[in-house]
């Protein structure tokens, strides 16, 4: 019951409304809690069978609304990739993410509701009497941890391109944390993740580059092969969002200069790339 109702929970990347956490202040149960005091609360086979019941259910229709969000989620990130993107079209994909999410947010608020109703109210006092404060501390503080991760991770995939080795580094050490339940030191560092990322910066607009500004530099074959190379392995090691977005615009221009074999063109593209990671 404990990992059903946790993973349903847990699993939407961005929800504006209510958060779980204040759920559980306002007198739901985190799973945890139910789980400490198992023993003592004596339930009977109809509660168990209703318990598993709800929640499997639950799951079950998470599933595909969670995949809703993740298709709309991506098909935001490719309309503001795109410079054409008008205000009003982003918007309409906005609200469309934003009606998934309620979606899944709707589920979470009943689950937790269905699990509240099976116990008696003195199975509830006792759960909210004898469950350990820390536990339900840690639920919200797990709560909380799992949104902000899925907000960042959202926000890496909606650019568009794979994670670089820096950010795959710091959120697998995160995802250590979480998985032993140090939550409030994942929650430190993935507080600094954020801000190194510039995570809030993530809203403004990305300007579209004239690399004709740019000085090409050494065009010749092997110089611009190891100038590549150098800036491929420089961007590993980035995990500012807004100048990986930046840098997915070179990319794209990147590969276009060198279908069209235009070397001083790929050349600029260098320059300009090279001029970022230098900041």
């Amino acid at each position: 019951m404990k990992k059903i109702l946790c993973c349903l929970f847990l699993t939407a990347a961005s929800l504006p409304a209510a958060q779980v956490e204040d759920w559980l202040k306002s007198g739901l149960l985190h799973p945890d809690m139910i789980d400490s005091v198992r023993e003592k609360l004596d339930l009977t086979e109809e509660q168990q069978s209703k318990l598993n019941s709800q929640l499997s259910e639950a799951r079950a229709q998470a599933e595909p609304l969670e995949q809703t969000v993740k298709e709309q989620q991506k098909a935001l990130g490719q309309l503001l990739k795109d410079p054409s993107t008008s205000a009003d079209v982003a918007a309409a994909q906005l609200t469309k993410l934003l009606d998934a999410e309620a979606a899944i947010k709707q589920l979470q608020l009943r689950a937790l509701i269905g699990v509240r109703d099976v116990l008696t109210p003195e199975q509830l006092a006792m759960v909210k009497k004898l469950g350990p404060p820390k536990v339900a501390e840690g639920g919200g503080l797990e709560a909380k941890v799992k949104e902000k991760a899925g907000k960042l991770r959202a926000a890496v995939e909606a650019i568009g391109v794979p994670p670089t080795e820096a950010m795959k580094y710091r959120g697998e050490e995160i995802e250590k944390l979480i998985k032993s339940g140090e939550f409030a030191q994942a929650n430190a560092e993935l507080d600094e993740l954020m801000k190194d990322s510039h995570y809030k910066k993530m809203e403004a607009e990305v300007e579209k580059v004239d690399f004709a500004k740019f000085e090409p530099g050494s065009t010749d074959l092997d110089s611009l092969r190891e100038r590549f190379e150098s800036v491929k392995g420089a961007g590993q090691e980035i995990v500012s969002l807004p100048l990986l977005r930046e840098l997915v615009q070179a990319k794209t221009a990147f590969e276009a200069a060198k279908e069209a074999q235009d070397a001083d063109q790929v050349g600029r593209i260098l320059t300009y790339v090279e001029g970022k990671l230098k900041k």
